[in-house]
């Protein structure tokens, strides 16, 4: 690699407000897109969890699969018969850059002003505020397929980070990596909240598996996830399925949105319950649990 992902990367908030506000601009009138871009382009901003309604378990499973971490997993199961892949994130920015391409826009490797800090399966989840976009060139100016170039290549440079994250090639270096126990995965869901779009980041691990782990029997899984939307600000939870037992532990940063949560309990409790989880612990807590130094750049186990 010329430069470590790291440099590279830019979060994939980014990419959709550039995307979103060239579509609404285009909508207005006050561009002039080739019709394939615009039609990658809602290809793109349909593969957003939409929280218009509250996601299901199979809209979250959809999102997972769609979320181009398990892309090339899924090329090669739908190589199988009587199978076809889904359509992934990864696989759709991959076409849009080569339609970019192809109309003219220039790769040109750069390190962006806006950076999220390296995904990690064991640090912290963070989740990616929504993010105003750069602008736009009226009409037809080709400085609107350059500014979508710029954004793709940083979202792929962030997906392809993320992958070697998962494979244990690349970041978890921080200060606490050596004695925190790592989680099996970390994805990130890009998010669609009125006319912003977050990124909700997910960590998923599983414990105990083999008896002998631990002294314990049973196995538990664990998940962890970010986000940092506008109506709510920053909001952080930890959940354990231990025992047939389910355990909760939300951290918010504002304390109106940590009151509004709260007078949700009941609602909370019910929705546990009609999943068909025993609910055995949840709690509120003001504030956002101690991060480790956030890190930029990505350091690459190329023996591995």
């Amino acid at each position: 690699m010329a430069r470590p992902l790291g440099e590279q990367q830019a979060g994939l908030a980014s990419l959709f407000a550039q995307i979103g506000a060239l579509a609404s601009a285009q909508s207005a009138g006050q561009v002039s897109l080739p019709e394939p871009v615009q039609k990658a382009m809602q290809q793109i901003l349909g593969l957003r969890l939409n929280s218009a309604q509250m996601p299901t378990a199979e809209d979250l499973q959809t999102a997972m699969r769609q979320s181009g971490q398990f892309r090339e997993a899924g090329l090669l199961r739908a190589a199988g018969p009587q199978t076809s892949a889904l359509p992934d994130l990864k696989s759709a920015l991959m076409s849009f850059r080569a339609l970019l391409q192809h109309l003219g826009a220039d790769s040109q490797v750069t390190r962006p002003a806006r950076q999220p800090s390296v995904p990690t399966r064991k640090g912290g989840p963070e989740g990616q505020a929504p993010q105003r976009a750069g602008g736009f060139w009226s009409g037809a100016a080709p400085q609107n397929l350059q500014a979508l170039m710029k954004e793709t290549d940083a979202a792929l440079a962030r997906m392809r980070l993320t992958q070697l994250v998962n494979a244990g090639l690349a970041g978890d270096d921080g200060p606490q990596a050596a004695s925190a126990r790592a989680m099996d995965t970390v994805v990130e869901l890009p998010i669609a909240f009125g006319q912003e779009t977050g990124v909700l980041q997910m960590q998923i691990g599983r414990d105990g598996a083999n008896k002998e782990e631990d002294g314990e029997a049973d196995s538990a899984w664990r998940l962890r996830f970010a986000m940092d939307l506008t109506a709510t600000g920053p909001i952080e939870a930890a959940v354990t399925l231990r025992g047939g037992g389910t355990y909760v532990s939300l951290w918010v940063d504002r304390k109106e949105t940590l009151d509004t949560l709260k007078g949700l309990l009941d609602t909370m409790e019910a929705a546990f319950a009609d999943a068909g989880l025993d609910l055995q612990e949840l709690r509120f807590m003001r504030g956002l649990p101690p991060k480790t130094a956030a890190k930029y750049g990505s350091l690459i186990n190329r023996q591995s």
